[in-house]
């Protein structure tokens, strides 16, 4: 196969070809290789032939690495809401009030469901399904979808509370915010995604400002929390 290929992740080159046993390097060449199929086109594009061949494997050797197209889809997904944690790590540092924090956590959502946004049910899906049923997903994969995603839930959750104190706010009820906010925002990034946006006759900003205005007072109680 040939040996230059490129890493979508980071635009880099790799110039030499994946050498036989290197099965790391193999799993690597396969998820870039999808990551960009599905940049390109979306999960619909996602073809395992023709992955194959992009990432300069057999069909056989690609479904021994994922069985599936699912499996190689939730495989990325995790990998997205981990970049997707790391990210809002700077974020939570920067000291900003709940409104501005919010706002910040509105864009970069919208972001992240551009190019997954559709599938996140799979999540809703795999949580319900940790036995991986014959034709299901590893129990493996199953653990990193909800680590991945209960680790971003913690990391919001310890930003919000905080951004919250410094308005002087305190969040209302912390079991019920992280789905709360998942559903509001992804409603939001469908709607600002979507053709139903052209019907607005505002920028997408405005909307973002004014979701996260209201959403900082709809998490929140004022005053500090009680004893």
């Amino acid at each position: 196969m040939p040996a230059s290929t490129t890493t979508p992740a980071t635009g880099a080159t790799r110039t030499k070809a994946t050498k036989w046993g290197d099965r790391r390097q193999r799993r690597i060449d396969i998820l870039d290789a999808a990551r960009a199929q599905i940049a390109e086109g979306g999960y619909g594009s996602l073809n395992m032939r023709d992955l194959a061949a992009s990432a300069g494997v057999s069909p056989a050797t690609l479904y021994s690495y994922f069985a599936t197209k699912e499996q190689l889809f939730a495989t990325l997904y995790a990998e997205a809401i981990r970049a997707h944690t790391e990210d809002h790590r700077p974020v939570a540092e920067a000291g900003h009030g709940l409104a501005r924090l919010l706002a910040l956590v509105i864009e970069a959502h919208i972001e992240l469901y551009r190019t997954y946004g559709r599938y996140f049910t799979l999540w809703s899906a795999l949580r319900h399904d940790a036995a991986a049923q014959p034709g299901g997903f590893p129990p493996e994969l199953v653990d990193e979808l909800r680590a991945a995603t209960r680790e971003h839930n913690r990391l919001l959750m310890d930003s919000i509370r905080a951004a919250a104190a410094r308005d002087g706010r305190h969040v209302a009820d912390e079991r019920m915010v992280p789905s709360f906010l998942w559903s509001a925002l992804t409603g939001l990034s469908d709607h600002v995604t979507s053709e139903r946006r052209a019907l607005d006759g505002y920028p997408a900003e405005q909307l973002v400002r004014f979701a996260a205005d209201r959403l900082a007072l709809a998490i929140t109680d004022p005053g500090a929390p009680g004893p």
